[in-house]
């Protein structure tokens, strides 16, 4: 692999909960001057109308150089170096001698473009634009606006998207949030063009029929369908380029209502490259007509997607409910096996018992360097050519889970009949069609308890038990509807205990709350104080869903659970909420000053990061513009103010690797300045 200049340590983070008070002010504050309302997104089509609308058309995936013949191209297509570049004739040898040199013109000369160079195994380099987007996906509270333009929130996923008004500024700001809160929780919004992406490796017009699906056995089970008396619906959400419907593999095949085309903010899931098209015949092949397809179309018209574009269309898979998710497409990364960007909606949907299928890549190295494939709770496909042996250009290793047919599958054809395509792309809707006929038979069936049904009927193709070029082998189901299910207790757990919803600071102590759990006879409140361990500290009525715990100090963290007690049986704990118990900060005063000058005082707290100070014209504080001061602050000195009566208020905050913790907010003061 080529050098890189590291500018993060990977594509994707994790998700960790926004800060409640964000949602109660809709701002998030620098300055008493300088605000930036937060936008609540309300759903999945708010974040794909915010792609499409800031959409340009000069995004671009990579430019590779040859720095032998200096000819370049973007995403495919030969382009002049010194136009695109803006570079003198007489400079371009010098600049494109070395990564090195390049880089130095590019720190230069190039204004607000922002560019990253590699050297690839073959010598060329690589250069790609990470902040052209001007975009920051963000998984972490945060304290100040870091200059963005626009805020958005997906309360959802508690998700942050920051919109700024120049690359440098977005990079500044990645840089500042990188090294507060670590690489893993701030994500540039990157472009990617199709062929980078998609697993497939070349298509070649056809008139035969596939064989993948007859090597499987799902065109027995096809034909036994109407009379074995499996007909619930099973929707596969496809996540690829789209779908011709006029495809005569579709005619008569529901394609769900809910399928969607996430990069145009539309309903069009036409398909201009072919490949979601080919994806879904394979499935469509396999499977008789009470599977019906989900596209979630993650590509616009000229061949382009991104980072926010995929992890929306995987988050709305997941909302929609459905039974299986197609995920042809990879990330292929010398870091991919640190990637976590999508961890969090991955493991939404193992918990809700939605298998994710991803291909291995086909790029004949480990599946570590692909991801989500490299994912252990996603299901990660392999190839195989007519032969049972693993296609030449294949990934392979460890955390490969099953392989199926991907070399020469014949399938629907975008714009026309039918169409042979190769690639672990192919590879992986075999599996999402076998898991679709395991739905139809037990819809409750776990990831595990899918994956347990499709071990059992693998034929091992390698070496005995798992190995690294097939993983368990490949699942031939021809007797699924003999056999039954085998294992049916392998079942999505259903949550009994109570779920927690918020842990907060209140004048008179910690207040938690929780969901009602119907027929409840009473909850039993644990709490752990530091790294202590869990101690009950009270018993409450099944009619309360809150409790008040008056015996906290200041600065401490305590965290608290809650269990449900139910037909005499106990459950299990809640999901646990950590906070700081932080006082109110009862001594505070507000003087107005000569010259139009107010002077806010307050009593110092212990244990604390610093102070919030919010103010406005009116009594209601709760829009009003807030200002983040020193933990060493005891004073705040307000300058050329109207001639109006003002209201103030200050808490204290607490930020720890587990988040950040406000006290409550202290009683208001009146000030007239006259």
């Amino acid at each position: 692999m080529g050098r890189r200049k590291r500018i993060r340590k990977c594509y994707f983070g994790s998700c960790i909960l926004l800060l409640s008070f964000f949602l109660l002010t809709g701002y998030i504050q620098v300055n008493a001057e300088d605000s930036v309302e937060m936008q609540q997104i309300s759903s999945y089509s708010d974040i794909s109308e915010l792609i499409s609308d800031t959409w340009d058309e000069n995004y671009f995936g990579k430019i590779i150089l040859d720095s032998d013949t200096g000819k370049m191209e973007k995403d495919g297509v030969q382009i002049d170096f010194n136009k695109e570049f803006d570079v003198e004739s007489s400079e371009k040898n010098a600049v494109i001698q070395s990564e090195d040199s390049l880089e130095e013109y590019f720190d230069n000369n190039n204004g607000d473009n922002i560019y990253e160079t590699t050297t690839n195994e073959d010598g060329d380099i690589e250069i790609t634009a990470p902040f052209q987007t001007k975009r920051l996906i963000v998984d972490q509270n945060l304290m100040e606006d870091y200059g963005a333009q626009s805020i958005f929130y997906n309360q959802e996923d508690q998700e942050m998207i920051l919109q700024f008004d120049t690359q440098y500024e977005t990079k500044n700001a990645y840089d500042k949030i990188c090294a507060e809160y670590g690489t893993e929780v701030c994500h540039p919004d990157e472009i990617y063009y199709l062929n980078d992406i998609l697993m497939e490796t070349g298509a070649e017009n056809v008139s035969s029929t596939s064989w993948g699906n007859s090597y499987m056995g799902m065109d027995v089970l096809k034909s036994k369908a109407p009379t074995a008396g499996y007909h619930k619906a099973v929707t596969v959400a496809v996540l690829d380029t789209g779908i011709d419907r006029s495809n005569a593999m579709f005619q008569s095949r529901t394609i769900s209502s809910n399928s969607y085309n996430i990069a145009d903010h539309n309903s069009n899931i036409e398909d201009n490259h072919g490949h979601g098209t080919h994806v879904s015949g394979v499935i469509v092949d396999a499977t008789p007509a009470n599977v019906h397809i989900m596209m979630l179309k993650i590509a616009n018209r000229s061949g382009y997607s991104s980072l926010l574009t995929i992890r929306t269309a995987l988050q709305y898979a997941v909302k929609k409910k459905a039974d299986v998710i197609n995920m042809s497409v990879g990330f292929v990364s010398v870091q991919a096996d640190e990637c976590t960007y999508l961890n969090a909606i991955i493991k939404k949907a193992y918990e809700k018992g939605i298998p994710i299928v991803a291909a291995a890549g086909n790029n004949a190295v480990d599946v570590n360097y692909c991801y989500p494939a490299c994912d252990t709770r996603t299901i990660a496909v392999s190839a195989l050519n007519a032969k049972e042996q693993l296609a030449y250009y294949s990934n392979r290793g460890k955390k490969i889970d099953f392989c199926a047919p991907g070399s020469d599958i014949v399938s629907a054809k975008a714009k026309g009949d039918v169409v042979s395509m190769t690639g672990t792309s192919m590879a992986a809707p075999h599996i999402s069609a076998s898991i679709a006929y395991v739905k139809m038979m037990q819809s409750n069936l776990s990831v595990a308890g899918v994956y347990q049904e499709l071990k059992s009927h693998c034929k091992d193709l390698g070496k005995s038990g798992k190995d690294t070029s097939y993983g368990w082998g490949c699942p031939i189901i021809t007797d699924l509807f003999d056999t039954g299910i085998l294992n049916p207790t392998k079942v999505v757990t259903v949550q009994n205990s109570p779920q927690l919803k918020s842990v907060k600071n209140t004048k008179n102590g910690v207040k938690i709350s929780w969901k009602k759990i119907g027929n409840a006879e009473k909850y039993l409140i644990y709490r752990k104080r530091g790294s202590g361990t869990y101690k009950r500290i009270a018993t409450v009525s099944s009619k309360k869903t809150t409790y008040l715990d008056k015996k906290t100090s200041q600065g401490i963290p305590y965290t608290y659970g809650v269990k449900v007690v139910k037909s005499k049986k106990t459950s299990g704990l809640s999901n646990a909420k950590t906070i700081v118990s932080l006082k109110q900060i009862k001594k505070t005063s507000a003087k107005a000053r000569k010259g139009k000058k107010v002077v806010l005082y307050w009593k110092k707290q212990k244990n604390v990061t610093g102070y919030q100070i919010r103010f406005a014209t009116k009594k209601l504080l709760k829009k009003s513009k807030v200002i983040t001061v020193s933990k060493k602050s005891t004073k705040m000195v307000r300058k050329g103010l109207k001639k109006k009566v003002y209201c103030y208020q200050i808490r204290s905050y607490k930020k720890t690797s587990t988040g950040i913790s406000y006290s409550p907010w202290s009683s208001v003061k009146k000030v007239k300045v006259s």
